[in-house]
């Protein structure tokens, strides 16, 4: 008996077999997506705010309301690009991250997750969405943070090494330790995060001097303090580039006073892209495009504050309950594949 392949199966897989060695460009995004919780009671974790009964009251129906949300502001920022890969924090787990990855919305990406519960006491984790057509994973590793001066948990720092194309990408997802008990207070254990992630890219480093990396996240830092700049050592884009330096993608946009999150009339750019040398180098085949980074912001995404102006419209304000999408804008990259 002969083996029958129907010849429109044949030509849809031979079709994305050869999808990554076609693409000439593709969007890297990070985005904060605010108390991203399922609606049920982890007891290894302090999450019972949002439960049903629970402080936010957080129904199935607000869960849905907010997968929808979250789903849509992703497709709209990969209309013009398709997604590479996409970085969230503030995720309590896989399955939130998987539910997101499933929406109408976002399906057409085949959209792995990669993502593992952290020591964080609220269960908020980092989580990397990747496009399966675009990106091949080839390895992954959680890293753990330890807080100076505290034997409290928080955020790991994840590191995925995978191919575009077969050229070999290093990304790493944060969330740096919180400002909740004041800026010069917790800037050492932000620090610590830089650190953490220096010491990783020594490693990688010291097998490819020539390595593509792409650190984003919510450093709860902006691009001029200290754990960003100094102990990471990310400057902004400027000629002549050293090829042993960090640059940060998001320090323009900071400085011309654009924002992805607001406090009061604060506007900050916590949430950051920061690239290796050799990706903003126009005569590297793989590089990013205009050296700069974007902060995704669309009216529909946003509010009018009564005394702080326009703002991201978010989830919930204190114990009030907007139905919005997050108080962080996201941001994102494009990265040119070249011949």
């Amino acid at each position: 008996m002969k083996n029958i392949f129907p010849i429109g199966l044949f030509l849809f897989c031979l079709g994305l077999s050869g999808y990554s060695q076609e693409i000439k460009s593709g969007r890297v995004i990070f985005y904060n997506t605010e108390n991203f919780f399922d609606t049920i009671k982890d007891t290894k974790t302090d999450d019972a705010e949002f439960t049903p009964t629970g402080k936010a009251l957080w129904t199935s129906e607000r869960y849905q309301h907010k997968l929808d949300n979250i789903s849509k502001v992703l497709a709209a920022i990969s209309e013009a690009d398709a997604p590479i890969a996409i970085g969230l924090s503030e995720v309590e787990n896989k399955k939130v991250s998987e539910d997101l990855a499933g929406q109408p919305a976002l399906k057409k990406y085949d959209l792995g997750v990669i993502e593992q519960d952290s020591p964080d006491p609220r269960g908020i984790d980092v989580a990397l969405l990747y496009n399966r057509k675009l990106l091949t994973i080839t390895a992954t590793e959680f890293l753990n943070l330890k807080l100076p001066g505290s034997d409290k948990g928080t955020r790991d720092i994840l590191y995925v090494k995978g191919t575009v194309r077969g050229v070999e990408i290093h990304f790493f997802v944060n969330h740096w330790p919180s400002r909740r008990d004041g800026k010069e207070t917790s800037t050492p254990r932000r620090c610590a995060a830089a650190m953490l992630i220096k010491s990783k890219i020594a490693q990688i480093t010291a097998a490819d001097r020539d390595a593509r990396i792409i650190i984003m996240g919510d450093f709860n830092d902006n691009p001029t303090d200290s754990s960003v700049a100094k102990v990471l050592g990310a400057s902004e884009p400027t000629e002549p580039y050293d090829h042993n330096r960090l640059y940060d993608l998001m320090a323009k946009p900071y400085k011309e006073g654009k924002y992805s999150l607001k406090y009061h009339q604060e506007n900050d750019v916590f949430d950051q892209m920061i690239v290796s040398e050799i990706l903003i180098v126009k005569s590297s085949k793989t590089h990013v495009r205009a050296n700069t980074g974007n902060i995704f912001k669309e009216k529909w995404m946003l509010f009018d504050h009564p005394k702080y102006g326009e703002m991201p419209n978010r989830t919930y304000s204190g114990p009030k309950y907007y139905g919005g999408f997050s108080d962080h804008l996201p941001v994102y990259i494009d990265i040119e594949f070249g011949k």
